[in-house]
């Protein structure tokens, strides 16, 4: 094999593997779900591992995606929210509208809101985040509503929740 063709090569395998071999060993996202009742809305704010959420976007989209400068990342992560975190009312669901995200060393912030002009007494979750990526992903929600703290967990297999009163 000819060196420049032998140091591509070894390049590429490089780039390829090593967020492999750097890779966390668990998968996990929290989640803040505040009601505030002033603007009747539900404040959601998303932590996850940046690699994990670049990896599933990449597999949606078929295209490498990175979350640190592309122009559609924020398109992106709102659509596949719509697709694996869900909030519902009666059986109608609210829909997430983009605040923003934050990357803050391995992990990213994403802070997502519903309107939800009833509140959150009646209302279901479903957080299905990365679930058809890893097999022991673990979604962990904490919810605030009206000064008071529950919490939901959310595994693979798990459907809607009600949300704790």
């Amino acid at each position: 094999m000819k060196p420049a063709i032998y140091i591509l090569c070894l390049s590429f395998v490089c780039i390829v593997c090593a967020p492999v071999s750097f890779a966390h060993k668990y998968h996990t996202s929290v989640t803040r779900l505040e009601y505030n009742a002033e603007e009747r809305s539900a404040e959601i704010t998303i932590q996850t591992f940046t690699d994990d959420l670049e990896a599933i976007l990449t597999k949606r989209t078929g295209k490498v995606v990175h979350l640190d400068g592309g122009k559609d990342s924020g398109r992106l992560v709102l659509d596949y929210l719509r697709s694996a975190f869900e909030l519902k009312l009666d059986d109608a669901s609210s829909e997430l509208l983009w605040v923003g995200m934050e990357m803050k060393g391995a992990t990213v912030w994403l802070y997502v809101q519903a309107k939800l002009p009833e509140g959150l007494s009646k209302a279901k979750l479903r957080n299905a985040l990365l679930f058809d990526l890893f097999e022991d992903q673990v979604n962990i929600v904490n919810v605030f509503n009206n000064g008071r703290k529950s919490g939901l967990v959310f595994r693979r297999g798990d459907d809607m929740k009600e949300i704790p009163r």
